[in-house]
């Protein structure tokens, strides 16, 4: 099968451009001609070619068609020839612009298309943000199958209209056993002046774009709180996003510059994860975090907030704690009970590492999304059929 992924660029590897590494190099173990086809927004600069780099690292080959502005006839004619002249058997898109573009397009060029969904923010102050997840719930009726990462997903994605025999229920798969091999590219702690594992204080991180949704704020609350019962502890933050001076402001106001660090984006998540006690969630929206699954495979314990596929990942008391989303007093109370309990850390770090191996292998995702992609072609080429006629 040729399969096209489509893509927006981004300055930063995060959760949708991850899922396109991964899930490229499942496909093509599997036999399968991959192809990825980004958007390429020049206003980002270079930097925007990060993912296809990492693409051609991984011998997926990629192409591109130039963005100067939000939606151009340029933009829309450049995609149309690009599909045109990789002939794909399904297109399997992964942003809001490429979905709202891909909509119109693959149903003129009757290519079936696939609609991964990596989560919307619902933002009260960003009316642009806004349209473009209104369009996309259009698109997602348009499209030949929907993907989504978790239950919550399913539920809202069904409420937009979409009936429910086009939506597939597919969690991210990772590569487990490549990720694992990964541990030691990078002395990140000694980086960030921090004593070896084992030594000196716990150290909780969050690895997670500095954005809005993704809860932040209650995790430096915590921190102080659990400094000020007497917790020998640091917060790291990895990642970047248009939060950080914000963030940075909220750390000195808490009292909390000694005790936090700022790391940035690392591309080696490997020894980012690997330099944690705990890893930490407080996301007010998600799909499936892969952050979660790959700190399991790492044998990191977690606490999580119930958000989304948060829940699909984690049993409460079993490779971590999940507590109710916004609560920051069960936040902090549930990260008190990991910090005074080693045993209680061992415990859910091997219970983890297992889970990963068993229920979020890319073998097992790509098995899943061959049946998606069947569906998504045999429903497209019935008109084919019938307009033949």
């Amino acid at each position: 099968m040729h399969i096209v992924h489509l893509i927006q660029s981004a300055t930063q590897l995060y959760g949708a451009e991850r899922c396109v590494l991964l899930e490229a190099q499942a496909l093509r173990q599997r036999g399968h001609s991959v192809h990825a086809l980004l958007v390429h927004e020049t206003r980002m600069g270079e930097q925007a070619g990060r993912l296809e780099a990492e693409l051609q690292l991984l011998g997926v080959p990629t192409s591109r068609v130039l963005s100067t502005r939000q939606v151009s006839l340029q933009l829309l004619t450049g995609l149309a020839q690009a599909l045109r002249a990789l002939r794909p058997d399904v297109v399997h898109s992964h942003s809001m612009k490429t979905d709202v573009l891909a909509a119109p397009l693959c149903r003129l060029l009757r290519l079936p298309l696939c609609i991964e969904v990596h989560g919307y923010l619902h933002p009260d102050d960003d009316p642009r943000v806004r349209l473009y997840e209104r369009l996309d719930q259009v698109a997602l009726r348009l499209a030949d199958a929907a993907i989504v990462l978790s239950r919550d997903y399913h539920a809202e994605v069904r409420g937009y209209g979409v009936p429910a025999a086009r939506i597939h229920l597919c969690p991210s798969g990772i590569d487990v056993s490549g990720l694992r091999a990964q541990i030691g590219q990078r002395s990140v702690r000694a980086e960030l002046n921090l004593p070896p594992l084992g030594q000196g204080p716990l150290v909780l991180g969050m690895v997670a774009r500095l954005s809005a949704e993704k809860g932040h704020t209650h995790f430096l609350h915590s921190l102080r709180a659990l400094r000020q019962q007497g917790q020998d502890v640091v917060g790291v933050l990895f990642g970047e996003g248009p939060l950080r001076e914000v963030l940075q402001q909220e750390v000195l106001a808490l009292g909390l510059t000694e005790f936090v660090r700022f790391a940035g984006y690392i591309p080696q998540v490997a020894d980012a994860y690997a330099s944690l006690d705990v890893l930490v969630s407080c996301s007010r929206f998600e799909g499936l975090p892969l952050n979660l699954i790959e700190a399991m495979a790492l044998g990191i314990p977690i606490v999580a907030m119930a958000t989304g596929g948060c829940t699909d990942i984690l049993a409460d008391g079993e490779c971590g704690r999940l507590v109710k989303r916004g609560d920051g007093d069960a936040l902090s109370a549930a990260l008190l009970q990991i910090c005074q309990d080693a045993p209680l850390r061992a415990r859910m770090a091997l219970a983890g590492a297992r889970r990963a191996d068993a229920h979020f292998s890319l073998p097992a995702w790509a098995s899943r999304i061959e049946q998606v992609y069947a569906a998504a072609i045999s429903r497209r080429r019935p008109r084919q059929a019938g307009a033949g006629k």
